[in-house]
């Protein structure tokens, strides 16, 4: 008698474990869906530009001046990112300076 409780228990804990992976199979299915939708990464780079509105600003002012670079000569691009690289490195140092704590007298 004690067996058959103990099988029957146990059947009905592997049909609750199996009903509970076929939910999350289609719960992972519908977030894949979700993920792989040109929507979802739309609207993540509309929140990303909204909570970083500078650094959405500095690279698309960035971004352009680039397109402007090889539109007008192919060859100067690299060029430009040298420059554009230093001047960045420069306003990094001075944001460092800027944002340090200053100590309270």
């Amino acid at each position: 008698m004690l067996q058959t409780t103990e099988l029957e228990r146990l059947h009905s804990q592997k049909a609750l474990l199996v009903s509970q992976s076929d939910a999350n199979r289609l719960i992972l299915a519908a977030e894949w869906q979700r993920l792989r939708a040109p929507e979802n990464w739309l609207h993540e780079a509309g929140n990303l530009a909204r909570r970083h509105p500078l650094w959405t600003a500095l690279l698309a002012t960035a971004a352009g001046a680039l397109t402007v670079q090889a539109v007008r000569k192919p060859g100067g691009v690299l060029g430009s990112l040298g420059r554009l690289g230093k001047a960045a490195s420069l306003v990094f140092a001075v944001w460092k300076l800027i944002s340090r704590e200053k100590p309270q007298a």
